[in-house]
């Protein structure tokens, strides 16, 4: 059998009985295509960006949530990455924040693209990308957590090998929450960072703020410039990983393939930001 579509003649109104119908059938239409657009995104992580709009995927109560934002405006990235930055990475029991996973780690280097390739001694820049575009870094804060009673899956721990005895000896968050917020907000900053950078930073501020909630504090986020949303606008066909992105730049990852460690994972950040910068700088210009 065929199927009826409901259509409006030219220069007509519909009866309000006729028009009804059509609007069902349209929300009927669409919200099957809503379904169907919803399980790509969730399934296919390298399809999330568009050209105007990006997906932000998220489990709570073990359902996905999809949200979508619009892109950020490349000569605005470019402005916030030629400042000092707080490059950030956690390690955690699990992907999903909203379904009680917690964090088991947290790292922040502070980090500073640089227009000269000559300092001091105790201020030589790590990585150059072209002549003229350096990086000079300091480790802000580095501190394993006691995740109080959640262990971690399987994989997560195949990924970041810090045991659930090794973390029981550590602090839970909240005795470390003032220190981590006055970095975060520029409170004990000496470089005046508050632009936070991260490889899939909804992942990353995802599970800081609820750690911050559960420690009775909310942190009033600066700017945020995700890398992994980042490196899709700039190479849409490309995977969008650290690693890959690492490969892409010249940064040697070290030991990455073997393990996980969020120093080691800000610090690589951080040395791709040279050459992010130098890109943006020849897209925009």
């Amino acid at each position: 059998m065929n199927e009826v579509v409901t259509v409006a003649p030219p220069g007509a109104a519909f009866h309000p009985a006729d028009e009804l119908a059509y609007v069902r059938g349209e929300l009927d239409r669409l919200t099957g295509r809503e379904i169907a657009l919803t399980r790509t995104l969730v399934a296919d992580r390298e399809s999330r960006v568009g050209s105007l709009h990006h997906a932000v995927v998220q489990r709570v109560s073990g359902r996905d949530a999809v949200d979508i934002e619009r892109l950020p405006d490349l000569r605005e990235v470019l402005r916030l990455l030629s400042r000092p930055v707080l490059c950030i990475d956690c390690e955690t029991t699990g992907l999903h924040p909203l379904d009680g996973d917690r964090m088991v780690s947290l790292a922040i280097l502070q980090a500073q693209v640089c227009s000269t390739t000559t300092y001091g001694s105790d201020r030589s820049p790590q990585w150059q990308h072209g002549e003229g575009v350096a990086l000079e870094s300091r480790t802000a804060y580095v501190a394993a957590f006691n995740p109080e009673g959640r262990k971690s899956s399987p994989e997560a721990l195949a990924v970041h090998g810090l045991s659930d005895e090794r973390l029981a000896a550590c602090a839970p968050f909240s005795d470390r929450a003032r220190d981590v917020d006055g970095i975060l907000t520029g409170q004990d900053d000496e470089f005046g960072a508050t632009t936070v950078v991260a490889h899939n930073a909804p992942f990353d501020v995802g599970f800081l703020d609820m750690e911050f909630e559960r420690a009775g504090r909310a942190v009033s986020w600066g700017p945020i410039v995700d890398t992994r949303l980042l490196s899709k606008m700039l190479w849409p066909e490309a995977k969008g990983s650290l690693d890959a992105l690492c490969e892409r730049l010249g940064v040697d990852r070290g030991d990455r393939d073997e393990r996980h460690e969020s120093l080691k994972d800000a610090r690589l950040l951080a040395l791709c930001i040279p050459g992010l910068v130098a890109e943006l700088r020849r897209r925009v210009a």
